[in-house]
């Protein structure tokens, strides 16, 4: 015999068994400082006697609040990618949303999940996107829809009207350089990200100043750039050993590229750091390993991705407080990847 399914508690039954107002209880389950602790505490206690359940959907038409966050990401396959996503979706839970993973490469997704972000269906975004759509950004904002921009800087006016939590990516490379002009090195080459990534061209501006400083050149044929994946880093090596002066040490503007350079190299039958010195950037979780041991600078992904979810709540909060710019400070991490002299050539 098939069982009937079991009436849901409403906000209604629990008030009626515990003798108090709807709107009590309501506000009891939502921490309200009008009610008092010790009636709070009885309302949840019933409530999860009775299996009570919030229902959203009444909450939200009450709150005008879909208590939902959009995540505009680039590339997920990027090491930085799942421990940003992660560090946001744990901050904003705590805060009671939940978050949507939207990737801005999808192809005939985007102009539907813009549509979605019109539309009333999030109550603000966080955009950790090497190339954030600009125009869209503000678009949302002139909505009303808080945004918050995620470990990218950009130079324009839009950004700057916008809150964004970054780390010092020019102080990042400024780092890099001194670290390997101070083994020794004099001949460096460079593996530049996308030319309208503001990330990669601030770490590369840092590093080219911190190298014109010394006196030290870095010729066109010891500079390459592309998208951030290991083909652009395996590439880039691949061409670095064909010219005349093999360099001593690259600089890969992140992890993931400098994974594709020491594939390249080990293929080559260079060994790291004996014939070559490599340096990453993000400190990715392989980066790490033993078999990598990559000297890099880190980013405080973890802390930057709670800081922006807790940036677009205090903007939910107050819409009109002034514009936030949270930059956290680079951080080198020396590993074996350049240890020991610079190598003969």
């Amino acid at each position: 015999m098939t069982s009937l399914p079991v009436r849901r508690v409403t906000g209604y039954d629990l008030a009626r068994d515990l003798k108090l107002s709807q709107s009590t209880v309501s506000r009891a389950l939502r921490d309200d400082p009008r009610v008092v602790p010790a009636t709070r505490e009885l309302v949840k206690a019933r409530a999860a006697e009775l299996g009570y359940v919030v229902h959203v959907g009444a909450r939200n038409l009450i709150t005008q609040r879909t208590h939902t966050i959009a995540v505009i990401s680039g590339d997920l396959h990027n090491p930085s990618t799942p421990t940003l996503v992660t560090a946001l979706q744990r901050e904003f839970s705590a805060h009671g949303y939940r978050v949507v993973l939207m990737s801005d490469q999808t192809e005939g997704a985007h102009s539907r999940d813009v549509e979605a972000l019109h539309g009333g269906a999030v109550d603000g975004v966080v955009f950790n996107s090497m190339r954030p759509d600009l125009e869209l950004v503000a678009a949302l904002r002139a909505r009303g829809l808080p945004v918050v921009l995620l470990a990218r800087d950009h130079a324009d006016a839009q950004t700057r009207r916008t809150d964004r939590v970054t780390s010092d990516n020019r102080a990042g490379g400024r780092l890099v350089a001194r670290h390997l002009l101070g083994i020794g090195h004099r001949r460096i080459a460079l593996v530049g990200g996308p030319r309208d990534n503001a990330s990669s061209r601030d770490r590369e501006q840092g590093f080219r100043e911190e190298l014109a400083a010394a006196g030290v050149a870095l010729p066109r044929s010891l500079f390459t750039h592309g998208p951030v994946d290991p083909a652009t880093g395996h590439a880039a090596m691949r061409g670095f050993l064909t010219h005349r002066h093999v360099p001593t040490a690259v600089f890969c503007i992140t992890d993931w590229i400098a994974l594709g350079a020491l594939d390249a190299a080990h293929g080559a039958g260079l060994r790291v750091p004996a014939d070559l010195h490599v340096v990453g950037y993000n400190d990715s979780l392989f980066a790490g390993w033993s078999m990598f041991d990559l000297t890099t600078v880190r980013q405080p992904f973890d802390e930057m991705g709670a800081e922006a979810a807790r940036l677009l709540v205090a903007r939910l909060g107050d819409p009109q407080a002034p514009v936030v710019h949270r930059q956290f400070p680079a951080e080198l991490l020396v590993r074996s990847s350049t240890s020991g002299p610079v190598p003969a050539r």
